[in-house]
């Protein structure tokens, strides 16, 4: 799980979908949380679910983008 607040976490902004944001404060509002710790719970689980699944190939020396298949591919 994340860790607790720090003033020394790095600080990044992202665009997201108004049905993003409301999504985002719901949960924050629910679970009693700031909307920054909302998505590192958010990022931890799904990262763990992405390790689960098989779909991230740590210490593999793979790139875990190569696992993704998007579009029509011919052989």
């Amino acid at each position: 799980m994340p860790k607790k607040n720090s003033p020394t976490k790095p600080v990044r902004s992202f665009r997201l979908s108004y049905e993003c944001v409301r999504q985002l404060k719901d949960l924050a509002g629910t679970m009693g949380r700031s909307e920054g710790d909302v998505v590192e719970v958010s990022i931890d689980r799904m990262y763990r679910e992405e390790l689960r699944f098989g779909n991230l190939m740590i210490g593999e020396g793979g790139k875990p983008e190569d696992s993704y298949k998007t579009g029509i591919q011919k052989e």
